[in-house]
This record gives C-alpha cells, sequence and structure tokens, in this order.
C-alpha cells in the first residue's frame, strides 16, 4: 500500500472528527529547581526557577496508535549570578511539543510516521539532543528497525535549545547575549537530518547500530558551516546481568573556506544489575578528540556540558572516565552516585580535575516527587574553576 503525506493528513482529520470528546486527555505539571552554585561553599548564588507546563492529547485512531499531542510552557527564573547592570529574572514561553503521530501496521513490520515538533537525539545522546520542526518515520521490522528524520531548528527557542555554531568555542559553552531580555528568542536555522539502520539481535543478543547525521546552515552569515557525523553502536550482554554499550563517531566540520576536519568522539560503558534493590553499577568513558594525530577539536550539535565545572566545558578536546552507581533502598526512592576523572586533551592528554555527584529522588505520591542532589568539581591547575553546587526540586503533576 502506497502511504503519502496527503492520505496521512487526510486520514488524521477524518478519524478526528469521529473521536468523542471525552477522549481527549490533558494535564499539566508545576516545577521548581533551585540551585546553590559558585566556586566555594561560602560564595554560592542562587539561581531559582519555576516552570509551568499544559499538555494535550487526543487518539486519531480507534486503537490509540495514532495520536495528536501538544505541550506548552512557561518559566520564571532568577539568577544571582547575572551582572547588576542587568535583569537577573527572566522569562521564558515554549511550545516544547506539536506532534502528530500516525501508526500503521504493514505485513512486515510497523510504520510510525511524526510529523510537527518533536524531541529526537542520535545513538551517542551527545550530539543531537533536542527538539526539532519536521518529519520522522519509523520501521520495526522482525530483524532489523530503521528510523530517518528531517527538521529545522530556526523556529525555536533558543532560550531552551542551544545550538552550537562556528562562532561557539569549541570547549566552553556559549553564552546567550540576549538571554534576559526577552521571552522567546529565535535559535539559528539549520537544516538537520539523520538516518539509523539497527540490528538488535546480530549475534546471540549483541546488537549494531549504524547512524548518519548532517546538518546544513540555512543562516547566510555561516552558510559555510555545515557538520556530518557517521556513528557505529555495539551493544550487548557480556553476562546475564552485566551488559556493554561501545561506540564511536567519525565527525566532519568545515569552517568558512577551510578544509573539512576529522574529530572523534568515543563512548564505553559496561553496567551490571545485581539482583539488590534495584541496583545497578556503570564503568564509564568518553573521549572528545582535541588536535590528536590527524583529528582536529570535536564539536557536537546542541550544547551539552561535559563537566560540573564553572566553565560547563563542551564535549570537545577532553576525556573521562568514571563510576556510577543507583539504588532503590525503598520502593519510591532512588539514589545515585557518580564518580570521574576528567582530563584535557586538547594536545597530550592530561590529568585535569575531579568530580563527583550525590543525588536522590523521592516520588512522594503517583503526582508529587521532590529531589536532592549535592556535586563538587576541583580543578588541577586553576582553582577558579572550582565548583559547587546544590540543587533542590519539586514537582505536582495534575
Amino acid at each position: 500500500m502506497k502511504i503519502t503525506l496527503k492520505k496521512i493528513f487526510l486520514s488524521a482529520a477524518l478519524i478526528s472528527l469521529s473521536v468523542p470528546l471525552f477522549s481527549f486527555d490533558f494535564g499539566g505539571l508545576l516545577s521548581n529547581t533551585t540551585k546553590f552554585s559558585g566556586k566555594e561553599v561560602s560564595d554560592l548564588t542562587l539561581d531559582q526557577k519555576n516552570s509551568i507546563s499544559l499538555w494535550l492529547k487526543t487518539p486519531v485512531s480507534e486503537d490509540g496508535l495514532s495520536y495528536f499531542v501538544t505541550e506548552g510552557s512557561f518559566s520564571t527564573e532568577y539568577d544571582d549570578s547575572i551582572p547588576a547592570s542587568d535583569d537577573k529574572l527572566l522569562l521564558t514561553g515554549d511550545l516544547s511539543l506539536f506532534k502528530l503521530v500516525i501508526h500503521q501496521e504493514l505485513s512486515s513490520g510497523d510504520l510510525t510516521i511524526s510529523t510537527g515538533r518533536f524531541y529526537n537525539e542520535d545513538l551517542t545522546g551527545i550530539i543531537y539532543s533536542q527538539n526539532g520542526d519536521g518529519l520522522k518515520a519509523e520501521f520495526q521490522g522482525a530483524r532489523f528497525n530503521v528510523s530517518a528524520f528531517g527538521v529545522y531548528t530556526g523556529l525555536l527557542n533558543a532560550k531552551n535549545t542551544t545550538i552550537l555554531t562556528d562562532a561557539s568555542p569549541a570547549n566552553t559553552s556559549p553564552e546567550l547575549s540576549d538571554k534576559p531580555k526577552k521571552l522567546y528568542v529565535l535559535a539559528d536555522k539549520y537544516a538537520v537530518a539523520g538516518l539509523v539502520f539497527d540490528l538488535p539481535n546480530l549475534i546471540a543478543a549483541h546488537g549494531l547500530s549504524l547512524e548518519g547525521l548532517a546538518s546544513v546552515s540555512l543562516d547566510s552569515e555561516t552558510a559555510d558551516y555545515n557538520r556530518f557525523y557517521g556513528t557505529v553502536l555495539l551493544s550487548g550482554p557480556i553476562v546475564s546481568s552485566v551488559f556493554y554499550d561501545l561506540s564511536s563517531t567519525l565527525g566532519f566540520s568545515k569552517y568558512d573556506d577551510g578544509d573539512m576536519e576529522k574529530s572523534n568522539l568515543s563512548k564505553i560503558a559496561v553496567t551490571a544489575y545485581p539482583s539488590f534493590k534495584s541496583m545497578s553499577v556503570s564503568l564509564n568513558g568518553v573521549y572528545a578528540s582535541g588536535k590528536q594525530g590527524s583529528f582536529e577539536f570535536f564539536k557536537g550539535f546542541t550544547s551539552n556540558s561535559a563537566v560540573n565545572s564553572l566553565a560547563e566545558p563542551e564535549y570537545s578536546a577532553l576525556a573521562k572516565a568514571g563510576l556510577s552507581a543507583t539504588i532503590k533502598p525503598v520502593s519510591n526512592v532512588l539514589a545515585a552516585l557518580s564518580a570521574d576523572m576528567v582530563f584535557d586533551a586538547a594536545k597530550e592528554i592530561e590529568y585535569q580535575g575531579f568530580q563527583y555527584s550525590a543525588n536522590a529522588n523521592w516520588q512522594i505520591v503517583s503526582d508529587v516527587s521532590a529531589g536532592l542532589s549535592f556535586g563538587q568539581y576541583f580543578d588541577n591547575d586553576d582553582s577558579g574553576n572550582n565548583k559547587t553546587q546544590l540543587k533542590i526540586n519539586a514537582s505536582i503533576a495534575f
């Protein structure tokens, strides 16, 4: 059967007219996040964010597998680290989700097509992890899965989605200069497309995934800055309760009229699941290239802080090796501990610092939760980059 976009939208419209009003599902979330952070415990500054989000979902098929869902949010944030001459109160509004999903059962598998504004991330979870406006198709078969997406970023709110551009330093988090001034700031204009081919049971429960990702600038001022990524991911069991994930990405970037630069991002994680209190223990490592051999500085597409230091560097010119663990001491409390050694990989790979964090989340009742986390980073060379952070959060769903 030939499926076209015209048929998809026409079918969704006709089906939605027959859906009774009581089939609409809606709700919201009130949340508060209060952070105290600074170089030392004695000079912590306050960053407090309050937000409300409202969502609506309605099926467009009798089985509920085809549906429309949307979510909007509004937040206020008081950031005491902003200079006194600027407005410390930040207001942000966003349409974080606006998606129509059409599900079709085929003789060879299931096809799902999503269109609108939706979240997506690459296989690593580091390179691309954000919203986009466009289309995604996913096919799940008996032996393999395939998904493809294409999105435009220029209508997103840059206050909630930070895109790394050619002007962004490779290994530090970018600043949004007009962040305090507007409710909605349009993001940089890029077209992003991705294709994933997945063999979940290639050999004896070991899986192989391949991904290609491309971002092309649509801004005349940065039209020569385009990025391309190819990722290979292997995963599977080592023994019955121990699993591994291993991935490597080759990145290709072009700056202005220069040559195409090659870079690398590699990750490994080995996770064990002891049969005690839903516990997990993970050894993990990540390498984001600097100037090593033929590699240049790696740079992803979406801003993602790699280290909880004051500089909050991106995944570029660094390496990390760490240990993390989670446990549920009681059924409604999840606790986690993590620690990482951080290495500078700008040229030679040298020890840079150490960080740790501890957090706990308490699901008080089904719709009410609260959390507490504490973490510190200690820099080997520059004590000015040290950071201590205490975070308290709470949320109520309705």
